[in-house]
């Protein structure tokens, strides 16, 4: 047989703890529902002006490559002057990456080696992580310091991306960079084995046939 529920009285209402938090809750928010909605509003409004900050960021970082690049595209004099602007402001974006390799190449092109060798070093020690822009940077150290008769370290600095990329459509060529310059600081050996590992590739490639011409002017010799 179910036992009957006693009956509360008004009293007995009055005293129960739900009713009384409950009754306490709403005089909460009947009193506080303007501060709880000014601080969901701050907060909407802080969102949305971040996200204007950050598109405008991203327009003045555009702007300024651009007009770095037609200035380098042109010959125009002020070209280093605007790509070295866009390193400094916009230091941490993709355009700031693109900068140091157009300023490594620029400088290159010049024969300032050094210069070429500080953009290229700055933009490998900060933003290594694309494929493309990896390969100009590796790929333009390496020359430079080719140049700068130092074929040991070029040869170091090729094999560095060849370990972080070493499935990427400019392995085989790096590897033949990494070879070459083996072979002018003469250590044969280790051009031999970067030979080999084109040589090795199942596809054929204009980097196989001269990894297979270097390979049998090895064994002439």
């Amino acid at each position: 047989m179910l036992r009957k529920h006693k009956k509360l009285t008004k009293k007995e209402l009055k005293q129960d703890p739900l009713v009384i938090f409950t009754a306490q809750f709403l005089d909460y928010i009947q009193g506080e529902w303007m501060k709880i909605g000014g601080t969901i509003l701050a907060v909407l409004l802080i969102i949305f002006v971040s996200m204007f900050i950050v598109k405008g960021k991203h327009a003045s970082e555009n702007k300024a490559y651009d007009a770095a690049l037609i200035a380098l595209q042109t010959n125009a004099p002020e070209a280093p002057d605007l790509l070295k602007t866009v390193v400094e402001k916009h230091g941490g974006s993709q355009s700031a990456a693109m900068a140091l390799i157009q300023l490594g190449n620029m400088y290159f092109q010049k024969k300032d080696y050094d210069q070429a060798e500080k953009y290229f070093t700055r933009y490998i020690d900060k933003f290594s992580g694309d494929v493309l822009t990896d390969f100009n940077a590796y790929n333009g150290l390496g020359s430079v310091l080719e140049e700068k008769n130092e074929p040991a370290k070029a040869a170091a600095i090729y094999e560095k991306f060849i370990s972080k990329h070493a499935n990427s459509p400019f392995t085989s060529m790096m590897c033949i960079n990494t070879a070459k310059a083996f072979w002018l600081a003469g250590n044969k050996e280790q051009a031999k084995t970067y030979f080999l590992k084109v040589v090795d590739n199942p596809y054929d490639s204009n980097e196989k046939q001269e990894a297979q011409y270097y390979l049998e002017t090895l064994q002439i010799q």
